[in-house]
């Protein structure tokens, strides 16, 4: 995926610091200490990278929430995730459920540990999610 062109508003964690991951990203969405959230072009949807848990979780519903477009899929590259707990699943599972019918959430680059978990918990059959293997382009 590529970053997008324009820059863009981008809030912080509690703290209000901008977290050395998210330095010389000006397209940043939203970053605490162990995650950032950057905006895409091609596709347009959002990169994270970085770790989710429990301490940012409500960051990432609120940063999926606001950042999708109206209209078709959203697109989601997960791919420089290294770690990802429940909370941070489920703020994915519950973005794409909310998107609306015939709109998917498309995940790409989920690392193998979450495929498992989303396939055994059964959110991988959810219609409105969609675990990708297509390549996509890093910025």
């Amino acid at each position: 995926m590529e970053v997008a062109e324009q820059p863009w508003f981008a809030w912080r964690g509690e703290k209000g610091r901008l977290d050395p991951l998210a330095e010389g990203r000006e397209h940043a969405v939203y970053s605490d200490r162990q995650l950032v959230v950057t905006r895409t072009s091609t596709p347009p949807g959002l990169l994270f990278a970085g770790e989710i848990d429990l301490t940012n979780s409500d960051a990432v519903a609120k940063s999926l929430a606001s950042e999708f477009p109206i209209f078709g899929d959203a697109h989601l590259d997960v791919g420089r995730l290294s770690f990802c707990d429940i909370s941070g699943i489920r703020a994915l599972v519950e973005a794409a459920e909310a998107l609306g019918a015939g709109r998917r959430l498309l995940l790409h680059g989920l690392p193998g540990q979450l495929q498992t978990v989303m396939r055994v918990t059964g959110w991988s059959d959810l219609p409105s999610l969609v675990l990708c293997d297509c390549q996509v382009v890093q910025p």
